[in-house]
């Protein structure tokens, strides 16, 4: 099999325009420095993957290396993540499913290889974790294109749900999409912990831990000291968006220029990492959403 498309979604807020996703803590080249660095890390780990950047006419790319494939589309900004929501949900049904589709947040790096996990028979794979109020995290979802039809039907439901039900002021605005996926499972976080799998409207819906699917680790250099082995989806959420360019400089750069010393690379990295960890101050707080 193929290795999938990855796509992901970002659009540079416009000035005047408040409202920003209570994550967001980075300014325009932050964000596309963050890009670059999860569309390496895709092809370092699926060297055959597509990568595709869902965004708007006026946001710039610059800076984002590799082949990657734009798609233009109407972005809200009053409404961002509905807005991404709306755009993923028309480039899967666009899609020919020639290839599986992962879609994932900007704030994410891959450690490992996806492939395996193509191998099984589903239809949609969702990352949970044991939360009772938000147990299921939109940063991440996989479409199979063993029946395209169910997969595309699933994701129109999701996103037909979020926009009727959970695209309101508050917390909707938001978290709308974890809203609507709870929904469309239809299972509460403990019964989510018990099963591997849930057949919903025809659906065979993968219910993948966060620990190894989704992993955010704690917002500290030495949290990401020993380079999550057996994570192989790393979410730097919120304020770790600091951690993704020591973690790849660390653990995914080395693996990147096989031909240049890696050992010697590595070590070096790791040293500096390291010095960082002992000069770090206590990081700050923030809210557990996300």
């Amino acid at each position: 099999m193929s290795d999938p498309v990855f796509v992901s979604f970002h659009a540079d807020r416009p000035a005047g325009v408040t409202g920003a996703h209570p994550n967001a803590n980075l300014d325009t080249a932050g964000y596309r420095r963050m890009l670059d660095l999860l569309f390496r890390s895709v092809r370092l780990t699926h060297p055959t993957a597509h990568c595709v950047l869902l965004t708007d006419r006026t946001t710039g790319i610059g800076g984002i290396r590799g082949p990657v494939q734009r798609v233009d589309g109407p972005v809200d900004h009053k409404s961002l993540m509905l807005s991404r929501s709306l755009a993923q949900a028309a480039f899967v049904d666009a899609d020919d499913f020639s290839r599986p589709l992962v879609l994932l947040d900007s704030d994410i790096l891959l450690n490992g290889s996806l492939r395996p996990l193509f191998d099984e028979d589903f239809d949609v794979g969702v990352t949970w974790r044991p939360s009772s109020t938000m147990p299921l995290n939109g940063g991440l979802l996989v479409l199979h294109n063993r029946r395209p039809e169910v997969s595309k039907a699933f994701f129109a439901r999701f996103v037909r749900t979020y926009a009727e039900r959970f695209a309101t002021e508050g917390k909707g605005a938001w978290y709308g999409d974890q809203l609507a996926l709870q929904d469309c499972v239809g299972l509460n976080h403990d019964e989510l912990a018990r099963r591997e799998m849930v057949v919903k409207d025809g659906c065979r819906i993968r219910l993948l831990p966060c620990d190894t699917y989704n992993f955010s680790p704690e917002n500290r250099l030495d949290a990401i000291g020993d380079g999550l082995p057996g994570r192989l989806v790393v979410h730097f959420k919120g304020l770790r968006k600091r951690l993704m360019q020591p973690f790849w400089d660390a653990f995914l750069a080395p693996r990147s220029h096989p031909w240049l010393f890696p050992q010697w690379r590595a070590r070096r990295a790791l040293a500096h990492l390291h010095e960082l960890i002992a000069r770090e101050a206590p990081p700050a707080k923030e809210a557990a959403l996300g």
